[in-house]
């Protein structure tokens, strides 16, 4: 079983749809900021493409996707295909591991903007250790040196008090180093995570999704939250790396 999709995954996606809008517009607005001076974009980890915007697709003339979940190609198609085609964007869509075979894939598309799209954040969950985990994000980084790439990512997520107002979204701000886990406390003291934290009223311990390095030194970090459920919350990371 995938476990950072399926039908389960997809069904949560469509139902709370009204409530991510905001972070929705946060990532669209984001990308109509990023530079992006190819005309062929690379997805990895598409999924359905629930929390992007098929105008920023339309200003490319070729998207490919890759994902492992079965479901994601044909809901992708059906999202955004209309759209991509009316703007006459050639889109393929493949279900396959593009993090397995990155290197013969980034040589197949040697002049494609890279886009991962909330699949970084998920590695960790696909590895039996933390240092498995993080090995493997670093070498992702490595592969994509000399390349125009972003990602938009999980960095932490935990509980909150539920039934919450809206979230002022976060500035936009260096990303920092943290532990791997840690307290509603320790949160409320991160430099940089205080104003964040406050509004979340966080519970417990959140997890570290062992993000923080992923981007180059200086890299302009966007952070977006995104109230997965009524009482779970994640921090998304946003970057893009133009070498």
């Amino acid at each position: 079983m995938n476990p950072s999709g399926g039908l389960v995954w997809h069904w949560h996606a469509w139902r709370h749809q009204h409530a991510w809008q905001e972070s929705i517009n946060q990532v669209g607005q984001w990308l109509e900021v990023t530079p992006t001076p190819s005309k062929e974009l690379v997805l990895i980890g598409a999924s359905a493409g629930w929390m992007m915007p098929s105008a920023w697709l339309q200003r490319f003339e070729k998207v490919t996707t890759f994902d492992i979940d079965l479901f994601a190609a044909p809901l992708f198609r059906r999202r955004h295909g209309p759209a991509l085609k009316v703007s006459g964007t050639q889109l393929r869509c493949h279900t396959s591991d593009a993090l397995t075979h990155l290197q013969p894939l980034l040589r197949a598309h040697n002049r494609a903007a890279i886009l991962f799209d909330n699949v970084l954040g998920q590695i960790r969950f696909h590895h039996t250790s933390i240092d498995e985990a993080s090995h493997r994000i670093e070498a992702i980084t490595k592969a994509l040196r000399g390349r125009s790439w972003g990602s938009v990512h999980d960095a932490y997520s935990g509980k909150v008090v539920p039934n919450q107002g809206p979230i002022s979204q976060p500035h936009r701000m260096k990303t920092i180093q943290t532990p791997h886990h840690f307290s509603d406390e320790n949160l409320m003291k991160t430099p940089g995570f205080a104003e964040f934290g406050k509004q979340l009223q966080p519970q417990g311990e959140w997890l570290d999704h062992l993000t923080a390095n992923v981007f180059p030194e200086g890299t302009p970090i966007h952070h977006i939250a995104w109230p997965y459920s009524t009482h779970y919350c994640h921090w998304l990371q946003a970057g893009w790396v133009t070498e």
